[in-house]
């Protein structure tokens, strides 16, 4: 896409700033009426509960010790350090958050306090990334010092806030246009870039009054998002999961809307196909209620209300609060104070979604039977093996039904060390033998983009036959399989997904094994030839008229690496005799 502000120059953007020189880049946060409102919704929304209840002025600052932060250096671990930082973070954020509300455990000495712990703090990168100048902490810091100062600096003594202004300035602003420091995350296709230049920027039109200082300071960050904006696929697709497009482009959603409300309109990012196509990026990645994709390092959950108000506020997608969490009236469940200051009554539609999506420029796709109490939606992917936060994933699938996802992938693993690392794909979450892909000859898909699937669809949101058909060959090394498609053929009316691989090989194969990965129980048929996903009232049946048998295997040990205490079970299919040219055949339903 065209870079951002490519018609605007550094001097035009100051002048901008300087005719809005008055307007705040978050005005509804000092709204006396929305304060007002935001306090009869923190009490519905839990928030004020928790003040009361957690809230404790009279504690000790929460110290993060040399100790914990040295943990990841030392073994690699970044729980320690993270749950150190988290702990400061939240006592923040409640300081913060009771002063704007005005509730009776608000108390200015503890929020000042807390400010000039984090003047004396060392350091404000993360531990993760030690060595960095700049990172995703330091940076979502930097802007939520510089809204407090901007939202309740009057109540601030005028020490504080010359102190926290000096910090701001000398740990991230001088930084940033430093011209010997470079990160590498101002230019990156993913989510950092969104992040750090995002949060930079906010924390700019907050503290920065000059216009030509602050345009010499933003100019360059905004045309940075532009980088991140490639990162996504042609149809807006999000390689990094839904779980990065809620964090990464939810950035890019809360620094287009301070500039578009900073600028009064003048600096707009929210034009365009392409926004529109990423901002409709969630309803193909979803499921059902927190349920979705969890290709790559991706997790199941919410979008972020913040998000999809964002959005609606420029554009019309109110399906979007559908993949919101929301109350039993269907009004949404609302987190910070932005949501809270902002809400409007928004409601879900209580409706789910049918619809089948294909994201060509992604290579994912997600197929729906016909509505009712055996409709099953089928997710699988293609793509490349080289996307950022990666796993060699290509013709892997997820299957759910009910409540469940009888078939699943397993999702990202617990970020340490070794996530990051060379040995990456050692970990089970990572490479394919942790997806529901065929492993040939002991032999497991490769890592980089030159690994690739292709995806063609067809009968896409009939209510008939559906398949969808992925060429796999390409995603392992050359000379372990001639040819390899994988079809998947969804009965929308029957509630009944057969799978089909066809195989071409240069010699009969060794050793040829189908998986599948559930993290359900498992018990095989009599004979072998079929297995039961879960209980026979809800579950699923897979079975094969191939000869061979079916064997599970718990990986139990492996399944550490993961994020929950779910077990992954390795359900594999192990053909009798493959030759040269085979197919095998699987029914689900």
């Amino acid at each position: 896409m065209d870079m951002l502000l490519r018609n605007v120059t550094m001097l035009e953007l100051a002048s901008i700033y300087h005719k809005n020189r008055r307007r705040s880049p978050a005005p509804y946060l000092l709204d006396k009426k929305a304060i007002t409102r935001a306090r009869r919704l923190a009490k519905k929304n839990g928030q004020w509960d928790d003040l009361s209840e957690n809230l404790d002025p009279s504690q000790p600052i929460p110290a993060i010790k040399r100790s914990q932060y040295r943990n990841y250096q030392r073994i690699g671990d970044r729980q320690v350090p993270q749950e150190a930082n988290g702990c400061r973070r939240r006592e923040l954020g409640r300081a913060y958050l009771a002063l704007w509300l005005g509730h009776p455990k608000a108390d200015v000495d503890y929020l000042q306090d807390l400010l000039w712990a984090y003047c004396d703090q060392w350091t404000w990168v993360m531990a993760a990334h030690e060595g960095r100048h700049i990172d995703l902490g330091s940076a979502s810091l930097t802007a939520t010092l510089a809204e407090i100062l901007h939202i309740v600096g009057d109540r601030l003594e005028q020490e504080v806030v010359n102190r926290v202004s000096a910090e701001i300035d000398r740990r991230t602003f001088q930084v940033f246009s430093e011209y010997q420091h470079l990160d590498g995350w101002e230019t990156v296709r993913m989510n950092w870039n969104h992040v750090c230049n995002g949060e930079i920027i906010r924390a700019a039109l907050y503290q920065v009054e000059d216009p030509a200082q602050l345009a010499r300071l933003t100019h360059a960050a905004i045309q940075n998002l532009t980088y991140a904006l490639d990162g996504f696929a042609s149809d807006g697709g999000c390689e990094e999961g839904p779980g990065y497009w809620g964090y990464g482009f939810g950035h890019y959603l809360y620094v287009a809307e301070a500039l578009y409300l900073k600028t009064n309109g003048a600096i707009d990012l929210f034009q365009g196909d392409r926004i529109d196509d990423i901002c409709r990026y969630p309803l193909a990645a979803h499921i059902k209620d927190h349920l979705r994709s969890t290709f790559a390092d991706s997790s199941h959950g919410y979008i972020p209300v913040r998000a999809a108000m964002i959005i609606n506020d420029h554009k019309e997608m109110p399906e979007l609060f559908d993949l919101c969490e929301a109350h039993e009236d269907r009004t949404l469940k609302l987190g910070g104070h932005h949501e809270l200051a902002t809400y409007g009554g928004q409601k879900q539609s209580g409706q789910p979604d049918p619809t089948d999506y294909h994201l060509p420029g992604l290579g994912q796709v997600k197929l729906r039977s016909n509505p009712g109490r055996k409709s099953l939606t089928l997710m699988a992917i293609a793509g490349h093996n080289g996307v950022p936060h990666n796993h060699n994933d290509i013709g892997s699938f997820i299957l759910h039904r009910g409540d469940t996802l009888w078939l699943t992938d397993p999702g990202g693993p617990v970020y340490n060390r070794k996530t990051f690392g060379p040995d990456r794909y050692d970990i089970i979450f990572c490479n394919s033998q942790g997806h529901s892909v065929p492993v040939i000859n002991g032999t497991l898909q490769e890592t980089g983009a030159k690994y690739k699937g292709t995806l063609t669809v067809s009968g896409l949101n009939q209510d008939d036959v559906k398949s969808a058909v992925v060429d796999m060959t390409g995603a392992y090394p050359k000379g372990t399989v001639r040819n390899l498609t994988r079809t998947f053929t969804l009965d929308a009316a029957k509630h009944r997904l057969e799978l089909t691989d066809e195989f071409t090989f240069d010699r009969s194969p060794k050793a040829l094994e189908e998986a599948f990965i559930t993290f359900e129980l498992v018990s095989i048929e009599r004979g072998g030839r079929a297995v039961q996903i879960g209980p026979k009232a809800r579950g699923l049946r897979l079975s094969t008229p191939e000869k061979g048998r079916f064997a599970v295997k718990a990986l139990t040990e492996a399944s550490k690496e993961g994020r929950s205490n779910q077990v992954i079970q390795r359900i594999t299919f192990t053909p009798a005799s493959p030759s040269r040219s085979c197919t095998l055949r699987f029914v689900i339903e």
